[in-house]
């Protein structure tokens, strides 16, 4: 099986290889930095939080660069440099339109052409992630369990219009090596990302995401929950399956793709609302003698927000969050509190328009933390000022 997988990948590299090499008389290469964004502000928390004292911050910069080398092949790397500290490419990828049609051009326009995307990718799995920063985001912070991750590995996806299925739908498929940070995967198993979204009328948008880490051993997840990548305590061998329901509804919508909502913060719609609701399971064990008894980790997370276009210029959002433990027995960290068995955030904001692409952002975020016995909830809830700015 996994010669099989190495001689498709070899055939798909050669075929790049093919389409650049004759593309250079057809085709200028362009490049460009749309994508890339940066915040700059003050953060000020409670003393139990990450700016007791107040501080000046820039808590998310991001620059992207776009290498169009065919008019199918473009080459995505991103460079994350979140309070001047330059912390790698995060984004390091390939996305190859109508690859197929190397093979038939009956795929051209048939059903099934997807994208091809290999490197290291962003997982796609539920809507939140697409906008977990405090640029995009319609408030600052993110909600109480967020998931997202990045890993290397290959994924296809594709959009079909409303005149080929009768409405719009999109899917993605991701195979991915599972296991934290990038280098050579410590297993065979491979992580496995779907998720379908549907706009069964123009105003509605529903997506379903499932996530199976496959066999990690003692490595932590590429996916986190809640910011929680870690192996349950004493589990040698162990697997992370998350399910995610997601619901957006707008209201007077204009000219944004219904199918592909963009940033939160950038929504043309009057208003809009959405929800989501998912479960996770870290599903561990320890085979290393003398053997010890594993917690499993099991649980839930939802979130409820809410934006509102006041003006064109102001707008204001809302989210309230939860993530929990389902036995009251259950400790990690989560958001970065140490022995919570569950966590709820509520956060209120409002933003101004400096122009097309820059903001003034500020928020007001209440933290509440379910605590072990003996433990103390922290005082961690937290004022934003932010200018953003998304290219």
């Amino acid at each position: 099986m996994r010669y099989m997988q190495l001689s498709l990948l070899g055939l798909v590299l050669l075929v790049v290889g093919f389409r650049l090499t004759n593309a250079q008389e057809e085709f200028k290469p362009t490049m460009d930095f749309k994508g890339s964004r940066v915040a700059i502000g003050y953060i000020d928390s409670k003393y139990d939080g990450s700016f007791p004292v107040g501080s000046f911050q820039m808590p998310d910069g991001k620059l992207r660069f776009n290498w169009n080398t065919t008019p199918d092949i473009t080459f995505v790397t991103r460079i994350s440099f979140s309070n001047t500290t330059v912390a790698g490419f995060d984004y390091f990828y390939m996305d190859y339109k109508n690859f197929l049609t190397e093979i038939s051009p009956a795929f051209k326009d048939g059903l099934f052409n997807p994208t091809l995307r290999l490197g290291r990718i962003k997982l796609d799995i539920g809507e939140e992630t697409w906008s977990d920063n405090s640029v995009e985001s319609i408030v600052v912070s993110n909600s109480a369990g967020l998931v997202n991750g990045y890993d290397e590995g290959a994924q296809l996806h594709q959009s079909l219009k409303k005149d080929q299925l009768g409405i719009p739908v999109k899917w993605s498929l991701s195979l991915t090596n599972g296991n934290k940070d990038t280098g050579a995967d410590n297993q065979s198993a491979k992580a496995i990302c779907f998720k379908a979204g549907i706009n069964p009328i123009n105003e509605l948008y529903i997506s379903g995401s499932y996530y199976n880490s496959g066999e990690l051993l003692t490595a932590d997840a590429d996916v986190a929950y809640a910011g929680l990548k870690s192996r349950p305590v004493n589990a040698t061998e162990w697997t992370r399956n998350i399910i995610e329901v997601d619901m957006r509804y707008d209201f007077k919508p204009v000219k944004e793709d219904r199918l592909n909502p963009g940033a939160p913060a950038w929504s043309d719609s009057k208003a809009y609302i959405r929800t989501a609701y998912g479960q996770f399971k870290d599903d561990g064990e320890d085979t290393a003698a003398p053997i010890t008894e594993v917690a499993d980790r099991k649980g839930i997370y939802y979130f409820a927000e809410g934006g509102y276009n006041l003006t064109e210029k102001i707008y204001l959002g809302g989210r309230h969050s939860k993530i929990e433990f389902d036995k009251n027995d259950v400790f990690a960290i989560l958001n970065s509190v140490a022995n919570a068995n569950a966590y709820t955030r509520t956060s209120f904001g409002a933003g101004y328009r400096l122009s097309g692409n820059a903001h003034a952002k500020f928020e007001y975020v209440k933290n509440s933390e379910k605590m072990q016995t003996g433990s103390t909830e922290p005082k961690n809830d937290q004022i934003v000022f932010l200018i953003t700015a998304k290219f």
